[in-house]
């Protein structure tokens, strides 16, 4: 008898057991969840000025400058994330030499929905996530003194698309904006164009196709589109954004920019000079306009061309190249421009002949 009864008590111990494991596993699957979301959500580690707020249930991060004065206006950067990545990042924008050279604001708006939280410019309005940011950008104009002839917008991937959609339903409102392997419908173009624009994307994207941003960039020269560039990363494929944020003025072009400022164009770049190197390469050297105190002169890139042919593009850091392109036994004539953060060319320099034996 006390046989049976121990063998009827095992089964049920054993569904007990399982019962127990199972118990566990969900107390650890969901607090591996919250982990998760605390990570996402911790900015602990996030410099002074960072604040996480709520509007209408849709989180955001607000970076506000140290050293705010209520009777100085701010800039004011509205950053759009990818496909869910809702991480509150430590931003370049948060740290020197940006807040000690021109103090600025950061918005970080957070959405979940994936693919489409931004919107596009293909849609007619804005999606609620969108909307929500242009709220909480009116409601911070009211809260704090911000420069709206300083507004901007950058966005990469989802955030690239969103940036497009922005330009094309509120055009001229923004100063400046980039959009990293993004698009948007080239339907939009003269709206778009209202708004200095820099469009990176990588030649290999297998997410979103370069065209996206290839066929914008081309939409809004055809329509007049004047300041606009458009840099396309060979072999690389949707993380854009490793060499984009690699560039040295891709912070400091956007700040440049000013709604209602008058700018000209910058001098020409000085004392160009040509030689042939390692019997089969040209070397160009030159020196960048005299006058720095000239915020016109300020060079953003520099064209090169040979034979009347653009050939390349360089920043203003470099102020040397090498033509690998070039055949023995043949002339070749090249001059250059500078182009400064306003999207003024210089004209051309004197051409310099270099005859390649």
């Amino acid at each position: 008898m006390a046989e049976n009864q121990k063998s009827k008590r095992l089964p049920n111990l054993l569904l007990i057991l399982i019962s127990l494991i199972f118990y566990f596993l969900f107390l650890i699957a969901c607090n591996d969840g919250k982990n998760s979301d605390n990570k996402a959500d911790n900015h602990s580690n996030l410099p002074d000025g960072y604040q996480q707020r709520f509007y209408e249930n849709m989180r955001f991060g607000l970076f506000v400058p140290p050293s705010y004065d209520p009777i100085k206006s701010y800039p004011l950067i509205i950053r759009l994330h990818g496909s869910t990545d809702t991480v509150s990042w430590d931003l370049s924008w948060y740290h020197d030499p940006i807040q000690t050279d021109d103090p600025c604001f950061v918005l970080s708006p957070k959405t979940t929905i994936p693919h489409s939280g931004w919107g596009t410019s293909w849609d007619q309005i804005y999606p609620t996530p969108m909307r929500i940011t242009m709220d909480v950008v009116d409601s911070l104009q009211k809260e704090f003194n911000i420069d709206t002839t300083r507004l901007y917008i950058h966005g990469t991937s989802m955030g690239g698309f969103g940036v497009f959609n922005v330009l094309a339903k509120e055009p001229g409102r923004f100063a400046g904006a980039f959009a990293i392997c993004g698009g948007g419908d080239p339907a939009t173009a003269n709206a778009v164009k209202q708004t200095p624009l820099w469009i990176f994307h990588g030649s290999d994207d297998n997410i979103v196709p370069v065209s996206r941003s290839r066929d914008m960039y081309h939409a809004i020269v055809a329509a007049g589109g004047r300041e606009v560039r458009y840099t396309e990363y060979p072999d690389v494929g949707h993380e854009a954004w490793t060499p984009a944020w690699k560039e040295p003025t891709i912070t400091s072009w956007l700040l440049a920019q000013q709604k209602g400022a008058v700018h000209s164009n910058p001098e020409l770049p000085e004392n160009l000079s040509g030689e042939v190197t390692n019997a089969d390469q040209v070397q160009l050297s030159w020196n960048p306009p005299s006058d720095q105190a000239n915020s016109n002169n300020h060079v953003w890139y520099y064209r090169i061309f040979k034979d009347d042919t653009a050939i390349a593009e360089l920043d203003y850091i470099y102020t040397t190249y090498i033509d690998t392109t070039v055949s023995r036994s043949t002339g070749y004539g090249y001059n250059i421009s500078a182009v400064n953060y306003f999207f003024r060319e210089s004209g051309r320099t004197a051409t310099v002949e270099v005859n390649v034996q």
